[in-house]
């Protein structure tokens, strides 16, 4: 009886410690922040408040540096030498691709519905293989961050154009809401993940 409470246990610590030191990272970086820019203040503005300024507008100096083509080459080339080594980093970056921060046509996770036998099952087309076979995740309902990979052919693989949170929050309900998503999404059979 104690497998459960284990298994939850560790599935917690591998979210609650990536967003931990994120949040200790941005907490120490607006730290140093505040410690440069005392003298700067004054009496009139909080160094705190003047940290933070500084980081938004850090922040804001480096996204525009990112979006330059000198700056995605340079992303791209830290991405596959650095942060792709980071366990969960290519997880994060596609819940952020399909946000308000996603470039658009960059897709790497697309729902999708995967035909076994006489029936469908919804999916997450991970990636695409060069002889047109997909790479599938199978979530599993309610944990939708679990599940199975497959590969399967093209032909079995119908992609969906629906957002990705909204696709996996109807896994976790049980498949509650599924059924509107799907009837609102046009299906695209045997395209590559990207090519949509």
């Amino acid at each position: 009886m104690r497998m459960p409470f284990l298994r939850a246990a560790l599935e917690g610590l591998m979210v609650v410690v990536p967003i931990g030191a994120v949040v200790l990272l941005v907490l120490g970086i607006l730290h140093s922040l505040r410690d440069a820019t005392a003298p700067l203040a004054g009496e009139f503005v909080h160094p705190m408040v003047m940290g933070i300024v500084l980081f938004v507008a850090l922040c804001l100096l480096v996204g525009f540096i990112v979006r330059s083509a000198i700056g995605r080459t340079a992303r791209r080339a830290l991405e596959a030498t650095l942060f792709e080594k980071i366990p969960g980093y290519r997880l994060a970056r596609a819940f952020t691709a399909e946000g308000p921060l996603g470039g658009g046509d960059d897709r790497p996770m697309r729902p999708a519905l995967v035909a076994f036998d006489d029936a469908q099952c919804p999916a997450l087309v991970m990636d695409s293989l060069a002889d047109g076979r997909f790479v599938v995740f199978l979530p599993g309902s309610p944990t939708s961050m679990s599940g199975a990979l497959h590969v399967f052919a093209p032909d079995r693989v119908t992609l969906l154009d629906v957002p990705l949170l909204p696709f996996l929050k109807a896994i976790s309900s049980w498949g509650v809401g599924l059924a509107a998503l799907i009837e609102s999404a046009p299906a695209e059979r045997g395209n590559p993940p990207g090519g949509a």
